[in-house]
């Protein structure tokens, strides 16, 4: 054998097989994979594929929404347009937050808290 050939890259397709059979061998070891029966290696095997699949594409799909959001708010905090509070009134609209009750509403609120029963007292 040459030295050139001791020193030549594999082909990409044949660097990824080996990156996949050793991470599935890291896999098999680290959870005891290898001690399944073949059921039970079809099982996991498939679920772990179905979890993988699914985590990947939510992250797909939602990558470019919260890049998105994550830019908008560094924006508004270099920009000084409001800080912390417009971005914090954004993620919560102001008939849903608690300082938003009025007094008729507290006091209901603390009438019903008051009347409550306690399910612990026989």
């Amino acid at each position: 054998m040459s030295s050139s050939k001791l020193h030549t890259k594999p082909p990409t397709l044949e660097a990824f097989a080996r990156w996949a059979r050793l991470k599935k061998y890291r896999i098999e070891v680290t959870y005891g994979v290898y001690v399944y029966t073949p059921v039970e290696k079809a099982v996991f095997w498939t679920i772990f594929c179905l979890l993988f699949t699914a985590i990947s594409f939510a992250a797909l799909v939602y990558t470019k929404r919260n890049v998105t959001l994550l830019l908008k708010y560094a924006s508004i905090y270099v920009n000084r347009d409001g800080g912390a509070t417009s971005a914090v009134s954004n993620l919560f609209p102001r008939t849903h937050t608690a300082l938003s009750l009025s007094e008729q509403g507290i006091k209901s609120l603390a009438e019903t808290m008051g009347s409550a029963t306690n399910s612990q007292i026989p």
